[in-house]
């Protein structure tokens, strides 16, 4: 497999466009999520997958807003490609329940 890979996936739903911009590295993996047209740099969190020797762990690097799903994020892409994982979130309605489900299916449609 060649690395860097990278790609995108959207969605629209209730008249709003969903955008997930993703990197994979050998040893880590960038997620960019965003909603609209604006492509910009949110709130960033970090995490680290469970391994047989350390426990999965997260942090927020940047921002408040949306901190949560930011973590979550990050989390989920830690998890799915076992590699350290980074996720940006800019999105316009904080703490959303709505939006967050539809930013996790699409962190959880990549490497599909």
């Amino acid at each position: 497999m060649a690395f860097p890979r990278s790609g995108f996936k959207s969605v629209e739903r209730e008249g709003r466009k969903f955008t997930v911009y993703y990197v994979e590295f050998e040893n880590a993996v960038f997620g960019f999520f965003f909603e609209g047209k604006n492509r910009r740099v949110g709130t960033v969190a970090l995490a680290t997958p469970k391994t047989s020797l350390t426990m999965a762990s997260s942090t927020l690097i940047i921002g408040h807003k949306n901190a949560n799903i930011a973590r979550i994020l990050a989390e989920n892409l830690a998890s799915r490609f076992r590699k350290i994982a980074f996720s940006s979130v800019f999105i316009y309605r904080e703490n959303d329940i709505h939006t967050n489900r539809i930013l996790l299916e699409l962190s959880n449609s990549l490497g599909e």
